[in-house]
């Protein structure tokens, strides 16, 4: 039923969109890898700003006051 569509080309034409959809999943696959790094970096940034605080207040606390 297909080759009566879409003529001989049609296996290059399905292999093309298959190309396609996998390169759209590389590409979420790196959007959703960069918001991850992006994540960690502001974890680590938010652990470095608790550690600082911990010369304000006593160990293993957070000074809310200062």
């Amino acid at each position: 039923m297909v080759s009566s569509v879409g003529g001989p080309g049609t296996p290059g034409l399905v292999t093309a969109q298959l190309k396609e959809s996998a390169a759209n999943q590389d590409l979420g696959i790196a959007v959703i890898k960069k918001g991850q790094d992006v994540e960690k970096a502001q974890g680590e940034a938010a652990l470095k700003l608790i550690d600082s605080s911990s010369s304000v207040a006593s160990p293993g606390r957070i000074d809310l006051y200062a």
